[in-house]
């Protein structure tokens, strides 16, 4: 099944009066990882449209070399994407949502963004949500979706673990 069957795209959204938001814009995030949040009390930029929730994904659709992508695996009050952002929400109970980020930003569909976006006759290399939406979506059960998520997860948690370690301990060699 294609993507555009089993997500919704860019949700349509109604910004409420909110008092502040938590802004993250395309800079804001790099290869998964929270680089800063803007908590924005008023001047709201004109880009902040995308009300995010739990379990969203956010690709960038400009510049997708740069990997500006993100998975909303917190939940924050009044959390606004930018308009950069392609922002995918699964409705399928087939789709893991974090199987489907991971999918979505491998190597072989970033390269796809990226040769859409080279082609693009934009200011900055971009593409649009429609090549997303027309991502076909491998046959693998949910079951084998969540393994896969699991596996990844201890993986990068032992990765962390071993990282702390050789830094404490090169640390240790530092002071004595």
């Amino acid at each position: 099944m294609l993507i555009k069957e089993l997500c919704i795209i860019n949700p349509k959204n109604s910004l409420n009066n909110y008092n502040y938001i938590n802004y993250i814009d395309t800079s804001s995030v790099t290869d998964g990882a929270i680089i800063e949040i803007q908590h924005l009390s008023n001047n709201y930029p004109s880009r902040a449209k995308r009300i995010l929730q739990l379990n969203d994904i956010l690709i960038s659709s400009v510049r997708p070399n740069l990997k500006h992508n993100y998975f909303v695996h917190c939940k924050y009050n009044n959390l606004i994407g930018s308009t950069g952002f392609i922002q995918i929400r699964t409705i399928s109970k087939n789709v893991h949502p974090k199987f489907l980020y991971y999918f979505l930003t491998s190597q072989k569909n970033i390269l796809k963004y990226i040769n859409v976006a080279e082609t693009s006759q934009t200011t900055f290399p971009s593409f649009n949500k429609d090549v997303i939406e027309n991502i076909e979506f491998p046959n693998i059960s949910y079951s084998k979706q969540f393994h896969i998520v699991n596996t990844i997860s201890s993986a990068l948690i032992s990765l962390l673990l071993f990282l702390l370690i050789v830094c404490f301990l090169q640390i240790s060699l530092i002071i004595l």
